[in-house]
């Protein structure tokens, strides 16, 4: 398979997508988006969140499909009685209590889909674990000029949640359920190791860890202040990066194009995402060292040394 992004977006598309027995979609390749907040203004961050979950659902309600209410166990259609916006009950949460949604357009409830919008925050702000928002897209979402570009709109994220960290670009894109998920990890893993250009995400595991660092790059890099501070400054990352890397200043962090466009690679054809892996060494010094396992539960997923050499795949190319 010989395949880049900026020639064949929908073939790759097509392939890069695999189906349960029962026809589900269970993983596909999608435009995502996700960024890490700290707890230290807990109402403030639910009421921000809240925000852009809510024009991300008005963006696109007509292909969402599914919810799930604060407090369910169980998903329910998006026209359901027991169906609540963000805005209606995140900004007023407890400060000391956990809380999470998600919206998707998957065909059935379980199914990946490339519409979704999925957030968390943890139970006692005094704890180093992060929240996070998570949004993704269709691939050829952003096709259209008058959808503007994938790169506004996550500077617009930027610029309302002003978080810790971040990443954006093409990415994987699996069921909501863990449960559902987990049959298909090792088709992941398999995706994973050849297309390095491709985020594969564990958002509840990553929460735990990067308070300390960065998890990586994607073709959208998202720093905030705190890690601009610790590479020396906005003047010294342009400095250290060509004109192939554009920069997007926000109060509170930057992001960083790498590239015109999202590349995915193909580690077996031993072809890197060249400004990926510009990116990533310059970025070392404020990665994440260690991180606990992607998946659990049999071989063939991404245990402990499987999912350190994917976030540290970038190293010695």
């Amino acid at each position: 398979m010989d395949i880049q992004f900026d020639e064949n977006e929908q073939e790759l598309s097509n392939i890069l997508c695999v189906k349960d027995k029962d026809g589900r979609v269970a993983v596909m390749i999608g435009l995502v988006a996700t960024v890490f907040f700290d707890n230290r203004r807990p109402r403030e961050i639910r009421e921000r969140v809240a925000d852009v979950a809510e024009d991300y659902i008005t963006l696109v309600r007509e292909h969402l499909r599914w919810t799930r209410p604060p407090g369910a166990r169980r998903s329910c259609r998006i026209d359901s009685p027991a169906m609540r916006l963000p805005k209606q009950w995140l900004p007023d949460h407890p400060d000391n209590k956990s809380w999470e949604f998600v919206f998707h357009g998957g065909d059935m409830a379980l199914a990946a889909s490339a519409f979704h919008v999925s957030g968390f925050g943890s139970e006692d702000f005094d704890n180093p674990g992060l929240g996070f928002l998570h949004i993704s897209f269709p691939m050829l979402w952003f096709a259209e000029p008058s959808a503007g570009t994938f790169p506004e709109y996550v500077l617009k994220i930027c610029q309302k949640i002003q978080p810790l960290s971040g990443y954006a670009g093409l990415g994987v894109i699996e069921s909501h359920d863990g449960y559902t998920a987990d049959d298909f990890q090792p088709i992941v893993k398999e995706i994973a190791e050849r297309f390095p250009g491709l985020e594969v995400e564990s958002l509840s595991a990553h929460t735990l860890y990067l308070h300390t660092g960065i998890k990586g790059v994607n073709w959208l890099t998202i720093l905030g202040d705190r890690w601009v501070n610790e590479m020396g400054g906005l003047d010294s990352l342009r400095a250290h990066l060509d004109e192939n890397f554009g920069f997007y200043p926000y109060d509170g962090g930057v992001v960083i194009q790498a590239g015109p466009k999202p590349q995915i690679g193909d580690a077996q054809a031993n072809r890197w995402p060249k400004h990926y892996v510009k990116l990533a060494k310059i970025l070392k010094k404020i990665q994440i060292k260690n991180h606990r396992p992607f998946h659990f539960g049999g071989p063939g997923r991404m245990d402990h040394e499987a999912s350190k050499a994917w976030l540290f795949r970038f190293d010695g190319r």
